[in-house]
């Protein structure tokens, strides 16, 4: 993996630091963790000058010229340094591997699908302290600390705990949730469980467990589907007004009781002439809106 190289690669920058500084013990350490993280790094160079500093006496000229070139070798090698009493170990490394690569949140925290809210929160109080950036110094301990806090944030919540544990998804939700708290559907999930629930314990139910939930959830939805709907349907603008306006500025009046109404254009005439049945149709509603009025 290209993060497990990467991780590989501090650690032998810090081995290198370890050797020009002539401290064999830390060298070796690190080259240990390097070769476990990636196996093909080549590392017997390392080796054979930790070799040369336990032959080497440090009163020797041989020993502070070995020295002085292992800082030319390593002049161009950068890594974050390691506080005293903060030393990075395998274990640390380990860990944060360990969390990087997993996704469900659950396994990030190191627990079961059933576990309780006081399990949640014991786990995520031991593991963020073993990954906070201020204590592990390992390569990828602030990603892995985010990843604890987010699982952490999701299976504390009743509702995002839920939703995680039906969909395995909490992104997204939010949006779908404030349009069912519009419509009133705000328990649209807890419905859907409580369905799914009830259709396991009854064997007789068994057909309508596929298909219930699925089908409760459509009908909660189709109100805002509706309103979409509509909102893209073509709309015209009624012919006439009993009221003029801006827009309505012709006057006409109905053959039948004389009844006064306003229509846009000077073309009206023309696209229902008097005495059609589409004029007689429009003058009849022209009535029947005016009567209602």
């Amino acid at each position: 993996m290209e993060g497990n190289k990467d991780e590989a690669l501090r650690c032998i920058g810090i081995a290198k630091e370890a050797i020009a500084s002539g401290n064999k013990q830390r060298a070796l350490k690190f080259i240990r963790i390097a070769r476990r993280l990636n196996s093909d790094l080549s590392v017997e160079d390392l080796l054979a000058a930790c070799e040369n500093l336990e032959s080497s006496t440090p009163e020797s000229s041989s020993e502070l010229g070995n020295v002085e070139n292992m800082k030319n070798v390593t002049s161009s090698v950068k890594s974050d340094e390691v506080s005293d009493g903060e030393e990075l170990s395998e274990e640390h490394v380990q860990l944060i591997r360990q969390i990087k690569v997993k996704k469900d949140y659950y396994a990030i925290l190191g627990l079961e699908k059933g576990c309780s809210v006081e399990e949640i929160r014991k786990s995520y109080r031991k593991l963020s302290l073993k990954v906070h950036p201020d204590k592990n110094k390992a390569p990828g301990s602030e990603e892995a600390f985010k990843k604890v806090s987010k699982a952490f944030k999701c299976l504390s919540d009743d509702d995002l705990r839920r939703q995680y544990d039906q969909t395995g998804l909490t992104e997204g939700f939010g949006i779908i949730n404030s349009i069912m708290a519009f419509f009133g559907r705000s328990d649209m999930f807890r419905t859907a469980h409580v369905y799914r629930t009830r259709t396991n314990a009854a064997p007789q139910r068994e057909d309508l467990g596929s298909t219930g939930p699925n089908l409760l959830l459509l009908l909660q939805l189709l109100p805002f589907l509706l309103i979409i709907l509509l909102a893209y349907l073509p709309f015209s603008e009624p012919e006439y007004s009993l009221q003029k306006n801006y827009q309505y500025q012709f006057r006409k009046i109905t053959d039948e009781h004389g009844v006064e109404y306003f229509v846009k254009s000077q073309e009206f005439d023309q696209k229902y002439p008097p005495g059609s049945p589409d004029r007689d149709n429009i003058e009849d509603h022209v009535i029947r809106d005016y009567k209602n009025m």
